[in-house]
């Protein structure tokens, strides 16, 4: 396969090697892993990109192929992972194979590829685009495959997903100018035939700047049927909604951001709530909030990161960014959301029963209602002879993740609550040497919010917080330093340490814990060029929340063990 694929590249390459422009890049990567706690992997990626230009138009094909086994994540793979073939010009463009695509800012469509997250929305089919000045017209067909880890079925594994979902996809999306702003709209179908389920999208939205900002507002519609025939099971058609606001502001060298959201395309009550099995009518994998949540970069912040809800999730972030002086910078983030509704039991008969009232317009804060609160101030800047980088901050955050009982009688939710201060700097010593410092402290609280209501006059309800942990509060502390000599050498030591794991264990007689509560490496890398790259990496990793863009997926610990990286453009 690989041999064909290049032969068929070399003779395209000579058929238009006259008065044309001809590029190609071919990258190999190649990882392996092996730790004390069986986290082994081993991966290699090849991505050959051919891209033919002559006056008018433009032709490119790209290649990823993939050994791995077993990948870091995800399924063996042996073969050709991904392709793409494209003609491309001022006005229509044509792509066959492996098509991604956003539509506006994504809240219908935002197809994605991350490897190292295992999360790949793409459609296998064909793409095309036709514009000119005044308007844009996109059109897809195509196969989607998801899967993911679930609890909800048997087997679950981290690493493996157990969980697979094959769609084919078809629709158009416009986009025109009116004036100053930009008007768009789509139509997306998706069809499960495993699942006899088809889902129909349609989006509107308007993008418009003007003097001193921009304002963009989009509106979302999603139903879903479910074929009952043969078993003659009735469900019900699921017919759900939302829309996304955002505005920003430029005040001088200052800029304000504010967004509002409100999704309720899928509400499920807490017994169903994360059952991504059964809920027919949720949100796609294809589809993403255009924003939502601060993007961490610090490692202990990163790991408490939280995911928009599209099915359920009324939501407002605001941020102010602006400099101090010269060398300065500070910026405000406040983020609140919550379910649309507030939850709670029946009483008598209907103990076992949920039922729900509508929240306003605005996030509540009832623990009902699964809300999510955080303060992020970050202070950022260089000193004045510009050597010296340094960001500084300070985050809050509480939410509640389950609702476990609200009754008349009792109240149990579970619940997270933490305090972070991040710090970084990074020294240029000389020409040749650069230092950088981060240091990370946290304090968290997780674990069962209980209330016992009391019916009997004069006698207090009995309130209990039962820990997760074997402390109330966990002390978290992430120490990482790195040197980098001539652009050329690399060297990092990381330590992380906690004083009350999450790995308990209850035995029955006594608690233990199944690994350290401590995580030391070290590593070291070399550039040989500016794309050719080898990375040597010994020690421990903590597992945890690990997101990009939106998009998370929980990444078990790697004990004790070796890790090797390495990349070349074999061109």
């Amino acid at each position: 396969m690989i041999n064909r694929v290049f032969i068929n590249i070399l003779l395209l390459g000579c058929a238009y090697s006259q008065g044309v422009a001809i590029d190609t890049s071919n990258q190999i990567s190649a990882r392996y892993g092996d730790s004390d706690n069986d986290y082994s992997y081993s991966e290699i990626y090849l991505n050959t990109r051919l891209s033919i230009d002559r006056s008018n138009y433009r032709l490119e094909s790209i290649f990823t192929f993939e050994i791995s086994d077993p990948p870091e994540i995800g399924l063996n793979e042996q073969g050709l992972r991904n392709f793409l073939v494209g003609i491309y010009n001022d006005n229509f463009s044509l792509e066959v194979g492996d098509v991604y695509q956003t539509w506006g800012r994504g809240l219908l469509l935002n197809q994605l590829d991350y490897q190292s997250l295992d999360f790949d929305t793409g459609s296998r089919g064909l793409g095309m685009q036709f514009r000119n000045e005044f308007r844009e017209l996109n059109i897809i067909a195509g196969n989607t495959s998801s899967r993911k880890s679930t609890t909800v079925l048997g087997g679950y594994d981290p690493r493996i997903p157990n969980y697979f979902v094959e769609q084919f996809i078809y629709g158009a999306d416009i986009n025109f100018s009116l004036g100053e702003s930009n008007i768009g709209a789509s139509l997306l179908a998706v069809d499960e035939d495993e699942r006899s389920l088809s889902h129909t999208l349609t989006n509107l939205r308007i993008d418009k700047p003007y003097k001193n900002g921009e304002f963009f507002m989009s509106a979302i519609n999603k139903v879903s049927e479910k074929d009952v025939y043969p078993l003659e099971i009735f469900y019900p058609k699921k017919d759900g909604g939302g829309f996304y606001i955002s505005n920003t502001n430029y005040l001088k060298d200052w800029a304000l951001t504010s967004s509002y959201r409100k999704f309720s395309i899928d509400i499920n009550n807490p017994g169903n709530r994360d059952n991504i099995v059964d809920n027919y009518g949720q949100a796609l994998d294809i589809q993403r909030s255009p924003s939502g949540f601060y993007q961490h970069t610090f490692k202990l912040l990163s790991r408490n990161s939280k995911e928009v809800n599209l099915n359920d999730e009324i939501g407002v972030e605001i941020q102010l960014l602006g400099p101090i002086n010269h060398n300065a910078n500070i910026s405000i983030n406040y983020m609140k959301s919550s379910s649309s509704k507030q939850w709670y039991n029946g009483q008598g008969i209907l103990i076992g029963e949920w039922f729900s009232d509508n929240n306003s317009f605005l996030p509540s804060s009832s623990q009902s209602s699964y809300p999510f609160e955080e303060i992020f101030i970050e202070f950022s800047g260089y000193n004045p002879g510009g050597n010296i980088f340094y960001k500084v901050g300070i985050d809050f955050q509480q939410q509640v993740f389950n609702v476990l009982s609200n009754s008349a009688e009792v109240k149990s939710f579970e619940i997270t609550e933490s305090f972070t201060v991040p710090f970084l700097v990074s020294v240029v010593v000389n020409p040749l040497w650069n230092i950088e410092l981060q240091l990370e402290l946290q304090k968290l609280k997780t674990g069962f919010d209980t209330t016992f209501i009391s019916d009997v006059d004069g006698i207090d309800d009995n309130y209990s917080f039962y820990s997760l942990l074997d402390e109330d509060y966990q002390k978290n502390l992430f120490l990482a330093l790195s040197a980098n000599y001539n652009q050329k050498w690399s060297f990092n030591v990381a330590h992380e340490s906690t004083n009350s794991d999450e790995s308990l264990l209850n035995s029955g007689q006594s608690n233990s814990f199944d690994s350290s509560n401590e995580w030391n490496a070290m590593s070291m890398a070399y550039k040989f060029d500016s794309d050719h790259t080898l990375e040597l990496f010994y020690g421990s990793i903590r597992g945890g929340l690990d997101c990009t863009n939106g998009v998370c997926r929980y990444i078990q610990a790697f004990d004790d063990g070796i890790r090797i990286d390495y990349s070349h453009n074999l061109d």
